[in-house]
């Protein structure tokens, strides 16, 4: 019986390649394969048309601040508030935070901005941000020398009378910070208004009130 004569060893590493890539095509036709295929090509597309609408996002973001930033120049103190709280909203950041601060102290809110120049502050802390850490520092400094008080005294019949400030609250003979402005202060005996005091506070300024409580007849005298 005649044998068949040996292949080329050329031709017969041909041969198995090409079995061998028969395989792998027929791996990567595989359902299982396909759908890996797909879910991976899905992601790619997912992940660039996510990078797109952040760019889109951050963008729109950057064009809000520069319009906040032209408004504050310009004096306009509430309608550049009302743009950095819409992008405070979305990314807050120290930056973003220190000028809703500065838009609320230019408006009178000192109370207010000083809680938020604080809450920039911590952001900034931990962001490693030294240059918007010297700008809230000179604001905190700037607010705290500002900032009026009012000191709350009492006169006559104190006896069970407590006092209240803008409906807060407050203790006689002490300091009180406050907002510049108008206030109302009410001595209460009882929970019953029995004097009040409306008045104004202005910044740098220490604004003391006396209430004078008049006795109760005796027959409205309580148990």
């Amino acid at each position: 019986m005649a044998r068949a004569a040996p292949l080329p060893p050329s031709r017969g590493r041909s041969c198995r390649g090409a079995a061998a890539l028969g395989l792998l095509g027929c791996a990567l036709l595989s359902p299982a394969s396909l759908r890996a295929q797909d879910a991976v090509a899905t992601r790619a597309r997912d992940d660039v048309a996510t990078r797109a609408q952040d760019d889109v996002a951050t963008r729109a973001l950057r064009l809000k601040f520069a319009q906040g930033l032209t408004l504050e120049n310009a004096g306009r103190w509430a309608d550049a508030l009302e743009r950095f709280e819409a992008i405070a909203r979305l990314r807050p950041t120290a930056n973003v935070t220190f000028h809703i601060g500065l838009c609320n102290d230019r408006l009178g809110r000192l109370l207010r901005a000083e809680r938020l120049y604080r809450g920039a502050r911590e952001v900034a802390l931990h962001a490693a941000a030294p240059a918007v850490l010297a700008e809230i520092d000179a604001r905190l400094q700037d607010i705290e020398a500002r900032m009026p008080r009012i000191v709350l005294n009492l006169a006559g019949a104190t006896e069970g009378v407590t006092l209240r400030l803008d409906g807060v609250p407050a203790e006689p003979s002490k300091a009180i910070r406050v907002d510049p402005g108008p206030h109302v202060a009410v001595a209460l005996r009882h929970g019953v208004p029995v004097a009040a005091s409306a008045f104004s506070s202005h910044e740098r300024r220490t604004r003391f009130v006396t209430l004078t409580v008049h006795p109760l007849p005796t027959s409205a005298a309580p148990p």
